[in-house]
């Protein structure tokens, strides 16, 4: 009886070491897919790591922005003419480099996930002095057809005597020349002043900490320059026409397109977003 007993144990104990081990396998797979093992991560670098979180932070800021409705921003230019040198001061068909520069903003912006519309009408020529009237006719029906627009930006380049110093309008920004930005805020015919000022030195002040040296203030012009359309009106002057060239504008015009989305987020957070106040 000893002897057929030990055979049996002989006889099932290959089928219990089976079992014995295919439940340690089944245990440690259970345990990974639970979350009790924690394979090794591997390391980024601190280059690796920033461009990470900055891609992260860019894709939060887009979701913020756009959590509701787009966010878009109407872009144009009241002198649509205007050239940066060597080429002449105005183009005579009225369609400038400016329109370029513009161009450029609208890219830069919309990679951040704002909207833009770009109008390329021809405002200043024949006449000069109807240029911001014709242009602010132009603005009023986009306004009107689009009413969740955010900000209106008008784009231009200044006009400066030629002995001005050459770096008067040009900044280095990265080891690159880049256009400095003037602000204008018109107080005739502007209801909206205030509102035009606030934003407009909420722009200078987020240029001024991401970009030193690239601002020129803000100037207060006696004429009337649309700002009666909304609230969030900005007059950027990119540059001047002796001073940069059309390479340097179009630097220019991605930083402001940086500085207006950063202003606008921060509207966003703070649920400042404003539709226009008027209605031309």
């Amino acid at each position: 009886m000893a002897r057929r007993s030990w055979k049996t144990r002989q006889k099932n104990g290959p089928g219990l070491l089976f079992i014995l081990i295919a439940l340690v396998v089944v245990a440690a797979a259970g345990a990974k897919y639970l979350g009790l093992y924690a394979p090794e991560q591997p390391t980024l670098s601190p280059q690796r790591l920033v461009q990470d979180t900055a891609a992260r932070v860019s894709t939060e800021e887009q979701q913020s922005l756009g959590s509701q409705e787009p966010v878009t921003v109407l872009v144009f230019h009241s002198h649509t003419s205007e050239n940066y040198s060597s080429k002449p001061s105005h183009d005579k068909g009225g369609k400038g480099e400016i329109l370029q520069v513009g161009a450029e903003f609208c890219q830069a912006i919309s990679e951040k996930g704002i909207k833009a519309i770009h109008l390329k009408g021809t405002y200043d020529t024949p006449e000069y002095s109807e240029a911001f009237r014709k242009a602010g006719e132009d603005v009023g029906k986009a306004l009107a057809e689009n009413p969740n627009i955010k900000a209106i930006i008008d784009i231009h380049r200044d006009g400066l005597p030629k002995n001005k110093d050459k770096d008067y309008t040009t900044a280095i920004i990265a080891g690159q020349r880049v256009a400095k930005i003037l602000f204008v805020v018109g107080d005739v015919a502007n209801p909206n002043r205030n509102s035009n000022m606030a934003f407009t030195e909420a722009a200078k002040a987020r240029l001024e900490a991401m970009y030193a040296g690239v601002s020129r203030g803000v100037r207060v012009q006696h004429r009337n320059v649309n700002g009666s359309l909304h609230s969030n009106v900005l007059v950027a002057y990119l540059g001047d026409y002796h001073g940069n060239s059309l390479v340097e504008a179009k630097a220019s015009a991605r930083i402001l397109a940086d500085v207006v989305a950063a202003v606008l987020l921060e509207q966003a957070q703070e649920g400042m977003l404003v539709l226009p106040t008027t209605t031309p």
